[in-house]
């Protein structure tokens, strides 16, 4: 060891195995972090606004894990990832023949995106660093977070194969997008608040 070096393991201390990579929590450190019911509340705050897709006009919920069933479901909500508004699955805007792949145009800003990405709530509270706002998710995985957590997780690269180190989504280990690691979500919600 190195002057002032320690083998003490600290709060968020990453231990890699052969390939598995291990997240070590203190007790301190677990205890700032949100809890299951925390973040079920939070994600509860987000379902309770009814956000809306202005297309189908039709209540969005996000869910609390991927299923198959809801991936077909009208209200499972998407976000276009050049602007981050957040709506359901329609085919309005859809641009197959474009030069560059298929084109998703956002009906309300009118700005397109080379992809749209289906929402899902991040629930293991070890990888959150706060309870704040939900309104950001992962991207290419759409797992949803606050911005500390997309931001913190979005800078950690993670070793990939036996040669390199890439960030991850903490939720399901999918490689982040280099240029756009994670996106704000924009809902379009309380529509019916006076």
């Amino acid at each position: 060891l190195l002057a002032g070096e320690t083998n003490e393991l600290q709060d968020g201390t990453l231990i890699d195995l052969c390939g598995a990579t291990l997240l070590w929590r203190t007790a301190e450190g677990l205890t700032k972090s949100p809890c299951r019911s925390e973040l079920e509340s939070r994600l509860n705050e987000i379902n309770a606004g009814k956000p809306q897709c202005p297309v189908n006009l039709n209540t969005l919920i996000i869910p609390r894990k991927k299923s198959a069933k809801s991936y077909g479901s009208s209200r499972q909500p998407y976000v276009y990832l050049n602007c981050g508004h957040v709506q359901g699955k329609h085919a309005w805007g859809k641009n197959d023949k474009s030069e560059s792949g298929i084109l998703y145009k956002c009906p309300i800003c009118l700005v397109d995106s080379s992809k749209i990405i289906q929402l899902v709530m991040g629930m293991e509270s070890a990888f959150h660093l706060d309870s704040d706002t939900l309104d950001y998710a992962f991207n290419p995985c759409g797992h949803v977070a606050s911005l500390s957590t997309v931001r913190y997780w979005s800078r950690i690269p993670l070793p990939h194969g036996t040669s390199s180190f890439h960030p991850v989504c903490p939720f399901c280990t999918s490689l982040l997008s280099m240029d756009k690691p994670y996106v704000r979500l924009i809902f379009q919600d309380h529509c019916s608040d006076s």
